[in-house]
C-alpha cells in the first residue's frame, strides 16, 4: 500500500518514506516490522520531525531502543491543546491539558521524574 500527503507548499500530493505513517490526527509515527512483529519508534508533529528520527534510527542501524518515544504519554487534543495520559492497569489517568508542546513534554517529564506521584515533589527547578 502506498501513502501519500498533501503538501500545502507544492499544491501536491507527495509520497511519504518508508517506515513512516500518518495518523488521523495529523501526527506522523515511525513503525518497522522486524521478525513478524511490528514495532513502533515514536510519534511526531511534523513530518520533518519523522524524518529526522528515522534517519537517526536508520544510521544506528535500527539498533536504538524501539521503546524510546519523544512524546510517551503525550496525546494531541486539538490543533492547539496537548494532554498527558497514562495507562496504570487498564485505567487511563489524566495528567492535565496544555496549549503546547513544550510545556507539556516538561510536565510529563516532571511526572516521570516523581514516578507519577504528584506527592512526592518537593521543588522543581528548570
Amino acid at each position: 500500500m502506498t501513502k501519500y500527503i498533501y503538501r500545502n507548499r507544492t499544491k501536491k500530493f507527495e509520497k511519504l518514506p518508508r517506515y513512516i505513517y500518518q495518523r488521523k490526527n495529523g501526527w506522523f509515527e515511525i513503525r518497522k516490522r522486524v521478525g513478524g512483529t511490528l514495532l513502533y519508534w515514536g510519534s511526531f508533529p511534523t513530518l520533518e520531525e519523522a524524518e529526522l528520527h528515522r534517519a537517526y534510527y536508520i544510521g544506528k542501524k535500527w539498533k536504538v531502543n524501539p521503546s524510546f518515544k519523544a512524546n510517551k504519554h503525550i496525546v494531541r487534543k486539538n490543533d492547539h491543546q496537548y494532554m498527558i495520559i497514562k495507562q496504570n492497569n487498564g485505567v487511563r489517568d489524566y495528567y492535565g491539558v496544555f496549549n503546547d508542546l513544550k510545556s507539556a513534554r516538561h510536565e510529563r517529564d516532571v511526572c516521570l521524574a516523581c514516578d507519577w506521584d504528584y506527592n512526592r515533589i518537593v521543588e522543581w527547578e528548570d
